[in-house]
Order: C-alpha cells, then sequence, then structure tokens
C-alpha cells in the first residue's frame, strides 16, 4: 500500500485510555448479558464457567469485536510527491487522498481535540471543516482549493508541513 515515492510516512495509535475505555465497556456488556441469561443462577454459572462452549462464547464475544475495534484504531499518514493519503486500519476502512494541486497552503497548529472536535478520529464541523486525528493534539491544517479545511492530526507535524510545502512547489525544493 505505500507508495514508492513516500516522502513521509507515519503511523499513530490511539491513546491508550480509548483501548482501556472499550475494554471495560466490553467487561461490562459481557457481564450484563451473563446476569440476564443466567438470571443471578450462580451456581449453574459456575459449574459450566470452564466448559468448551463457555470459553469459546466468551472468546468470540469479546476478544473478536475488540480485536476488530483495536485493527481499526491506527492512523496511518503518507506523503508523496504529489499526494497526502491518510487511512485508519491495517486494512484500511476509511481513506482519504488529497492531492498537492488543490493545497492552497497548510501550517502546523495545535488544536483542543475535544472542544474544538469532539474528540479523535474521523471528524467533521457543522461549517464543514474535517479532522483526521489520532491522538495528541498537534497537526497540520490545510487549506484547499475549494475553501474546505482539513487538519491531519500529526506526532511530527513540523516535518509534515515541510515535506506538504515542498511537494506543493516543486521548484522551491
Amino acid at each position: 500500500m505505500r507508495p514508492a515515492a513516500a516522502l513521509f510516512h507515519e503511523e499513530q495509535y490511539f491513546d491508550w485510555k480509548v483501548y482501556a475505555l472499550i475494554g471495560s465497556l466490553e467487561a461490562l456488556c459481557g457481564l450484563a448479558i451473563l446476569g440476564w441469561t443466567h438470571r443471578a443462577d450462580v451456581a449453574g454459572l459456575l459449574t459450566h464457567a470452564w466448559s468448551l462452549e463457555f470459553l469459546l462464547g466468551l472468546s468470540a464475544g469479546l476478544g473478536l469485536p475488540f480485536l476488530l475495534i483495536v485493527s481499526v484504531l491506527h492512523m496511518t499518514t503518507e506523503a508523496a510527491a504529489d499526494v497526502v493519503t491518510v487511512w485508519y486500519g491495517w486494512v484500511p476502512i476509511y481513506r482519504r487522498t488529497i492531492n498537492l494541486a488543490d493545497v492552497k497552503s497548510c501550517e502546523v497548529v495545535r488544536y483542543r481535540p475535544i472542544a474544538d472536535y469532539g474528540g479523535w478520529g474521523v471528524r467533521r464541523l457543522a461549517d464543514g471543516d474535517r479532522a483526521l486525528t489520532a491522538r495528541g493534539d498537534r497537526g497540520v491544517r490545510l487549506v484547499l482549493a475549494d475553501g474546505s479545511r482539513l487538519l491531519i492530526g500529526s506526532q511530527r507535524p513540523e516535518d509534515l508541513a515541510d515535506v506538504l510545502a515542498r511537494s506543493a512547489r516543486p521548484d522551491a525544493a
């Protein structure tokens, strides 16, 4: 999936608190389902707790969703000479490619993820601004030819902005 002439490549994982929250919610849901299906029959539940069916059901019911969610919470940003591409997941479930010819300007910014965009991930505000972030509070804001704005979160925003600025104006390199 990597272009032959990638000038910038960054992989980011979401903050550990996101994974902890997801794991906690899954555990609570699992306990609620067990409580609902066994209707306070704790003795009956404990007699079947180590059966093969119970363990397979537990691993499939809690493990697979967690694995799927964790595999999605991975953001990759890649810039080549003519495009910048951002995608989420090891098998991309969301991909956005921007032609650098359409970029009017780019600047390194500090933003407030929750206050400005309602959190991390793929975000769109009512005014049309978009954000693609995974963690932290720094990124590169692009202003596109159509007037729209896109924030790309990065742990190395200066490097990304430098590559984008040089690629958008090849005569300046």
